[in-house]
């Protein structure tokens, strides 16, 4: 069994996508620090004057310390508000359902099943929440693998710079390298037609 292990960013590009395409099975490492700054709370889009535009979550202040699956959105309405105009505006899409919960983790999924329901992809999530696995890093990552019976970890193409392989002894590796036309948010190339 294929399996492909990736944080939950939001509104992904197009190669977290094509690289979830290849695999039987999607991890969704949501049990890991969250990294501010990162795609894990925001993601860009060209926007229609065709500058590059963020759309960002804000998250509490607290949020780096804190495990991904465990951090909260800030609670006002004025952000959701601006988001779902800012996304209407450039994208003339309405995606304001995704922001309703509370919870950056169930936002972020929404955001991703919303993609992967655009693109026809129905390969089964977990969440390595809902795991019984431990270590860090690459030890966190055979551990899934063995927990789950896979034999083959899809990583992407920065493992080759990170990845331990003495804890895959039995596990077939292979790095996928994305092939995508521009690093934006998936729903930007959603709305703009295009395909993985």
């Amino acid at each position: 069994m294929k399996v492909a292990i990736h944080q939950p960013e939001h509104f992904p590009y197009m190669g977290f996508f094509q690289k979830m395409s290849e695999a039987d099975l999607f991890v969704i490492l949501d049990s890991v620090k969250f990294r501010k700054n990162y795609f894990q709370n925001r993601n860009k889009f060209l926007n229609n004057s065709g500058d590059d535009e963020w759309f960002t979550v804000p998250v509490e202040k607290s949020a780096s310390s804190k495990l991904i699956k465990d951090v909260a959105v800030v609670e006002s309405a004025n952000w959701r508000r601006k988001i779902n105009t800012k996304i209407r505006q450039n994208l003339k899409v309405d995606v304001s359902s995704i922001y309703e919960p509370g919870s950056l983790s169930e936002i972020n999924m929404r955001s991703i099943r919303w993609c992967m329901a655009k693109l026809n992809i129905s390969v089964p999530l977990i969440l390595s929440s809902n795991l019984q696995v431990s270590g860090q890093k690459s030890e966190l990552l055979a551990s899934i693998m063995k927990e789950l019976g896979g034999n083959h970890y899809i990583s992407g193409p920065s493992g080759k710079d990170y990845l331990d392989m003495s804890y895959f002894n039995g596990i077939e590796v292979s790095f996928f390298e994305p092939s995508v036309p521009n690093y934006y948010s998936m729903l930007y190339n959603i709305t703009k037609g295009a395909a993985l």
